[in-house]
């Protein structure tokens, strides 16, 4: 795409970061015209929080974070340190908390980190009144979901605001909103390659989960932690695929429609986050490749934080929490081993040559906020006006498995686990003890 003034405009990347050189390395040798605009990335663990659980997430020293910063500003790249969780558990409101929050901010400061990334109000003016040198990300459990939201972070402070997954399919919306945050120069952000849930019912309970799971002042920190939101969204994708296209990713292919909006509104200021800090250099170059190139043929679940068995993670997941709540009969080993094997469901195949125009219908007539989305793995006979079969037309053609077998022992195992949750069996509660005096 080419701009008024004769120059190609690429979309710009804000990449997350799991501290390997090695990625850096990569983004240096081929990123051809500069598209990485920022990485983002945090420890595994601080007084803080993230938007992220801390186990699968690589560890490093401040010494490293100080060092990966100032590679980053020699390469030109912004470098954004998270501070993202949905949840601060008050520490804005104690005044002791509130105290070791701005002495960590400050810390953050003395190593010359410019950008952060907050989801808290309070916290974005704390820092842009005391921090003037510090630029402000608004993250994406601060759930901004509206045009008026939007301004309205503008308005306490907010350099970067990032969007809710369903802006990337409403372009009236989208257009309207990089026209009206066009004078402020604003950046906003789309997260281009999650394959989170259409209006996800387990959104605000997750971010609430693996915020405290990745804090080392509270008690979850650390221990082990039963994800029972992953369970139920890819229970529900694997059972019903239909979801794998409802979910609201941005294909590679599909760049352009969102360079034409920039050009159209004359904001530049769009930015596609991608994903994901759990994932190793070999997943990352491969996303990069992708979207660098604005072509990816294979499976596109390939670029998406998918159960892969751990095959991409960035780091070993840590099973000593685990061991020592089966030996503690704090977990049941059953359960516990069907929790593991839940997480790898790589036989689900989203062809991404077969997408080529789906997303066009969403441009024309964006309609996903008042129609619900047909589910079942039959076609309706008697089609609702209430609902939309669009996604369900383009599964029967795009969304395959490579192997039942696979898929059918992953079923049965992942409905053992769903009854272990709902029945408290998981955590060895078999037998219920009368009412406590």
């Amino acid at each position: 795409m080419v701009s008024e003034n004769g120059t190609a405009f690429r979309m710009k990347y804000d990449v997350a970061s799991n501290f390997a050189p090695e990625l850096l390395d990569f983004i240096e040798a081929e990123d051809r015209y500069h598209q990485v605009d920022a990485v983002y990335g945090k420890r595994r663990s601080d007084a803080v929080g993230g938007g992220r659980s801390s186990n699968g997430i690589p560890d490093v020293l401040w010494e490293e974070i100080e060092a990966y910063n100032a590679r980053c500003k020699r390469d030109g790249i912004r470098f954004n340190y998270l501070m993202n969780p949905m949840c601060l558990s008050n520490r804005d409101a104690v005044a002791e908390e509130h105290r070791k929050l701005m002495y960590f901010v400050d810390h953050l400061a003395s190593l010359g980190i410019e950008w952060v990334t907050v989801n808290s109000p309070f916290l974005c003016e704390l820092i842009k009144r005391q921090f003037p040198q510090m630029k402000v990300t608004i993250g994406l459990y601060a759930m901004i979901g509206t045009i008026q939201q939007a301004r309205q972070w503008v308005d306490i402070g907010a350099d970067e605001i990032t969007l809710m997954q369903h802006w990337n399919r409403d372009f009236t919306a989208l257009r309207n909103l990089l026209t009206i945050l066009r004078p402020h120069g604003t950046g906003i952000r789309l997260i281009a390659n999650n394959a989170c849930l259409h209006d996800c019912p387990f959104a605000m309970n997750h971010g609430a989960t693996v915020s405290h799971s990745s804090s080392s002042d509270t008690h979850c920190c650390g221990k082990c932690l039963i994800d029972y939101n992953i369970v139920s969204c890819y229970r529900k994708k694997v059972l019903h695929p239909v979801h794998l296209l409802t979910s609201e990713w941005i294909r590679p292919e599909d760049m352009h429609y969102y360079s034409d909006l920039c050009r159209e509104t004359g904001n530049r200021h769009l930015i596609m986050k991608l994903v994901d800090r759990t994932r190793n250099v070999e997943f990352m170059r491969r996303l990069l490749t992708a979207y660098f190139n604005e072509r990816y043929d294979g499976n596109l679940l390939d670029l998406m934080n998918w159960l892969d068995g751990g095959k991409y993670s960035a780091a070993k997941m840590d099973t000593a929490p685990f061991l020592e709540s089966v030996r503690g009969k704090e977990l049941d080993l059953l359960s516990a081993n069907a929790y593991m094997k839940f997480m790898d469901a790589s036989f689900m195949y989203l062809d991404n040559n077969q997408l080529d125009g789906f997303l066009e219908h969403f441009i024309h007539s964006f309609h996903c906020r008042e129609k619900i989305c047909w589910t079942e793995n039959t076609p309706p006979e008697h089609p609702d006006p209430a609902y939309c079969c669009h996604c369900y037309s383009w599964m029967k053609k795009a969304v395959s498995c490579t192997s039942e077998i696979k898929r059918e022992r992953w079923k049965r195992n992942a409905d053992f686990l769903h009854d272990s949750l709902e029945t408290s069996r998981i955590f060895c509660m078999t037998k219920r003890k009368g009412k406590e005096e």
